[in-house]
């Protein structure tokens, strides 16, 4: 076949909308796939657009989640760019030239295998970090599908759109059907409802004409955190595009939360076995990391700081993470003090004003009432009114104290949202102050049951 460059163009591995891409291999043996787009074969138009797409990609540095562009090399016929080639379909790296097939996320879904939700979630980090690249060059991809996920070096990346696609699988402008948003793909959200779809996949192991027959039987859907990471997911494919996540670096946020959450047991039994060891064991292994270190090369020492300061960030956002999630509960317990003590004022207040003024001998109301009855029935039925006035206010006392206690002990509820604490209060708060009204209102009809009561003892 002929060559692009130093590169010689073994075979066809795959071809899209806009070209072909082919198994390469350069001069010294490495390999490398080159897409070559011809501008007859494709038409004006069409070769225009991806030549700006092509220049425009060619500009952004080297990205995680993203595949790298080594070469963009434009000639009289067109154009040809010269990507990292994907992994081995099954993990050969001496593979032969005529036997390879690249490694897609596609092909871990065709075997209905689902992902553990740990590797779910880094994939979808990866994968939003590749498309947050994108978005911060006003780019879209288009086309995000299992089929366009490639393994490079074991992690996975975004692929250039038709990159890798099987004759069978060509896309169109508007990318492939079925992945492609209710609104077609017209911002940032557009790309957000792509990926969410595509780690859906990977989370129930389908395809995504499959997926409403549920996760395959291996889905780790029983995880801790699964339904925290399917909520994500169902944000990311909303169908209204404003209540989706309105950039890729929203949703990489999301995910990194849930990351560092899942990892704080990791993180504390790895503390734990710290503390268990001791000083003189944690010397030791800092002095062997150190003569490691300085055994290695350059790239170790740089490997070993990426991961020390990814180490740092991870134990530093989950820092901040527990302090967002304790400042509820610390709303909540101080809301339950607040109704603690509001219980206990109106508790004493009832409890003093029933152990007074008579709130207990209705019998010696009813000698009273019965000795007016004998002088005057008429004061004495208006009398009668009045005490059954009393005694209805005795008994919406009560009952509104035995509410408040109620309310007092549902605040021991630790599942309980700072909105739903502070309806409590708030409802707890209103009885009081009912009752404080229900004790002057009951004071009054007292003093009127007395006046009328020595209004008839004087006319004696």
């Amino acid at each position: 076949m002929a060559n692009c460059g130093q590169w010689h163009l073994e075979r066809e591995i795959g071809h899209g909308a806009y070209g072909v891409v082919f198994l390469a291999e350069g001069p010294d043996g490495e390999r490398a796939a080159v897409k070559v787009c011809r501008r007859d074969a494709i038409g004006e138009e069409r070769y225009e657009r991806e030549l700006r797409g092509a220049k425009l990609y060619r500009t952004i540095p080297p990205q995680e989640g993203l595949v790298r562009m080594r070469e963009f090399v434009e000639e009289s016929w067109g154009f040809y760019a010269v990507m990292d080639l994907a992994d081995d379909e099954f993990g050969d790296r001496d593979f032969a030239l005529d036997e390879y097939r690249p490694k897609t996320l596609a092909d871990v879904i065709e075997g209905e295998k689902a992902l553990p939700l740990d590797e779910c979630v880094k994939l979808g980090m990866a994968l939003a970090k590749g498309l947050a690249t994108l978005q911060r060059h006003h780019l879209l991809h288009r086309d995000i599908k299992p089929g366009n996920v490639i393994y490079v070096g074991g992690r996975p990346v975004l692929s250039d759109p038709g990159l890798l696609v099987e004759e069978s699988e060509a896309t169109s402008l508007v990318g492939t059907p079925g992945y492609v948003p209710p609104e077609n793909f017209t911002d940032a959200a557009s790309d957000i409802y792509s990926l969410g779809l595509t780690l859906k996949a990977a989370s129930f192991g389908r395809r995504l004409e499959d997926l409403d027959k549920g996760p395959a039987l291996e889905a780790d859907t029983g995880a801790k955190f699964f339904p925290a990471w399917w909520r994500i997911l169902n944000k990311a494919t909303d169908p209204v595009p404003s209540r989706r996540y309105r950039s890729a670096k929203a949703l990489l946020k999301e995910l990194s939360s849930l990351r560092v959450k899942m990892r704080i047991p990791s993180i504390i039994n790895i503390l734990s076995v710290m503390m268990a060891c001791g000083l003189g064991v944690a010397v030791y292994f800092a002095i062997s990391a150190r003569n490691m270190i300085r055994e290695k090369d350059s790239q170790t020492r740089d490997y070993v700081e990426r991961e020390r300061q990814e180490t740092i960030r991870s134990i530093e956002s989950m820092r901040k993470n527990l302090d967002a999630d304790l400042e509820p509960m610390k709303r909540i317990a101080s809301i339950a003090q607040e109704l603690n003590d509001l219980s206990a004022k109106d508790d004493a207040v009832w409890s003093s004003f029933r152990g007074s003024y008579f709130c207990h001998t209705d019998e010696s109301h009813m000698q009273r009432l019965k000795r007016v009855e004998e002088k005057d029935p008429v004061c004495a039925a208006k009398m009668r009114g009045i005490l059954d006035e009393m005694r209805e206010i005795d008994r919406k006392g009560d009952e509104n104290n035995r509410r408040i206690k109620a309310l007092q002990e549902k605040s021991r509820d630790k599942a309980v949202s700072v909105q739903g604490a502070s309806e409590r209060y708030n409802q707890a708060e209103m009885l009081s102050m009912e009752n404080e009204k229900l004790v002057k209102a009951w004071l009054a009809l007292l003093e009127r049951f007395t006046e009328m009561e020595d209004a008839v003892e004087m006319r004696k």
